[in-house]
């Protein structure tokens, strides 16, 4: 979307003085001589339901012991229970610290599902995905303010628990994601050069081995210390005067925005882990919406006062739904479409043009007018129960499959935004989109690589 609008992005002056500064810090890792790690390490928090948490909790020093809360147990018990459990991995020597300030450097590698790839455009399927990362601590700024970017909407509680929860431990539990735009690469050819490969090709150097080397769920996470200092300086003056977009962890990043402003212990940078946004292995697909209950009747009202409708047979209905939601790709973005299921059939709904066009002018928006009207036009006002009765999936198998069990009544289903259009919504049009609006890939790990500011422990090379 927004191809006219493009050269107005490029073209903001961004004040001179106002800059990114990024800071080496010494790691707190699994120790390297623990022959187990991959089971010590989880999902980050916020993408674990209850099934799984069970089962990384299964173990007894896995990472997700201070990460995550179990459902229903009050925050407070939490908070307790983490504190406890960080004290006791750092005794046991589960964890431990770095000697030496550094960057890192995160890799990624791994595959997708066919359902997945099918929701990627053809032009950017690969067999193999293989993303560079750099690990720093980036000096803490007013989101959406110079330095700072972000594009999704956070609510109050989440944001209080990772208060809570960083100020309790002292510490980050996983990096934030975020992006910068280098068109010629000059930071993942470092990446390369320095440790002897090209991607997505993967060749251990013994004198360059990872720190980390873990498989979870299929994903390998590799993390290797960058300790050069030249390399450092020389990486810190091309970040200075970029934009950072986070893709991943607003709700983290405004936790740490507010004990950055804590009288007497305020923390000035949080842990990210900085990707760049051209990389082919960097991707940006959809969540799709799974209502629980709602007016089926007020619904189908609305639906035909918002939206021409395109019914498909359950037969081959999703497969003919994906080719129309992909067939355009309007610039203006004005072409509103997702699809709906409602257990019998499949639907293309796609928006009345001069409406979509009135809620645009009325918000001021362009970018992610689907998911808005989607939200603003269907599910809010029909929802029945609390907005966490709306549950987000990547899978749009899992989202027929609980539709089907009778556990939800309708599911929709979108298309990806562009990572061009998510930043033109931050920097230019100022608005957050509806919460789980944009899922991107790769996703860090919990404990592959944090950071502790209150280190009250001599550092231990691993």
């Amino acid at each position: 979307m927004f191809g006219t609008y493009l050269s107005l992005y490029n073209t903001i002056l961004f004040p001179s003085q106002v800059m990114v500064e990024l800071k080496p810090f010494k790691a707190t890792i699994l120790n390297p001589e623990i022959a187990d790690r991959a089971d010590l390490v989880c999902p980050v928090y916020d993408s674990i339901d209850t099934s799984q948490y069970e089962q990384y909790a299964a173990r007894k020093n896995n990472v997700v012991h201070v990460t995550t809360r179990r459902e229903g147990v009050p925050e407070s018990d939490f908070l307790d229970y983490a504190t406890k459990n960080l004290e006791r991995f750092f005794t046991h020597r589960i964890l431990i610290e770095r000697a030496k300030p550094s960057f890192y450097i995160y890799g990624v590698r791994y595959q997708v599902s066919d359902e997945i790839m099918e929701q990627i455009p053809e032009k950017e399927r690969r067999e193999l995905y293989f993303t560079f990362g750099l690990v720093a601590l980036v000096r803490v700024d007013k989101l959406n303010g110079d330095t700072i970017l972000g594009h999704e909407r956070t609510f109050e509680a989440k944001t209080r628990e990772r208060y809570h929860l960083m100020k309790a431990c002292g510490m980050n539990f996983s990096p934030i994601l975020a992006e910068y735009t280098m068109p010629d690469h000059t930071i993942n050819r470092m990446f390369e050069d320095y440790l002897g490969f090209r991607r997505p090709s993967l060749k251990i150097d013994e004198q360059r081995k990872p720190l980390v080397d873990v498989v979870l769920q299929g994903t390998r996470h590799l993390l290797w210390e960058l300790t050069d200092e030249e390399r450092i300086a020389q990486i810190q003056a091309l970040m200075r005067d970029k934009k950072i977009l986070i893709l991943d962890g607003h709700h983290r990043y405004t936790a740490a925005y507010r004990l950055s402003s804590d009288a007497g212990e305020g923390v000035a940078y949080t842990l990210m882990t900085l990707v760049e946004g051209g990389d082919r292995a960097l991707l940006l697909l959809p969540w799709h919406r799974c209502v629980k209950r709602c007016h089926k009747e007020e619904l189908w009202r609305r639906i035909r006062t918002h939206f021409n409708v395109e019914p498909y047979d359950r037969g081959t209905g999703n497969a003919r739904l994906y080719a129309k939601l992909n067939e355009h790709d309007a610039d203006d973005g004005f072409d509103v479409r997702f699809g709906m299921y409602d257990g019998e059939r499949f639907y293309l709904l796609r928006g009345d043009e001069q409406r979509v066009r009135n809620l645009a002018k009325e918000r001021g928006e362009r970018v992610g007018l689907a998911v808005i009207s989607l939200h603003e036009w269907l599910i809010e006002p029909t929802l029945i129960g609390n907005p966490e009765d709306v549950v987000f999936t990547a899978s749009p198998r899992d989202a027929i499959e609980k539709v089907d069990s009778g556990a939800y009544q309708v599911a929709f289903f979108l298309k990806p935004l562009r990572i061009t259009d998510v930043k033109y919504k931050a920097e230019v049009e100022k608005k957050g989109l509806p919460q789980k609006s944009t899922l991107f890939l790769p996703k860090v790990a919990e404990g592959i690589v944090m950071w502790k500011w209150k280190s009250d422990r001599a550092p231990v090379n691993g």
